[in-house]
């Protein structure tokens, strides 16, 4: 599993919260497209890429080590 941690605020984001927080964080409502009101192909991969440009800047992708 994997987080992503902010290198100025040390504000932590578990890899599987990502997507959600950040589309709160941009103010961003997704309306599925899809002909079964799903997501779309395309709007799965707009999501992937604004999640990746989000975390592009001053956060850093890191393995969460598994407690014992």
């Amino acid at each position: 599993m994997y987080q992503y941690r902010n290198i100025q605020t040390e504000e932590i984001v578990d890899e599987q919260e990502a997507e959600s927080y950040v589309l709160d964080k941009l103010g961003i409502t997704i309306e599925p497209r899809g002909k079964n009101g799903e997501m779309t192909q395309e709007q799965i991969e707009n999501i992937g890429e604004t999640v990746g440009w989000y975390f592009s800047g001053n956060w850093i992708k890191e393995k969460v080590k598994e407690e014992e």
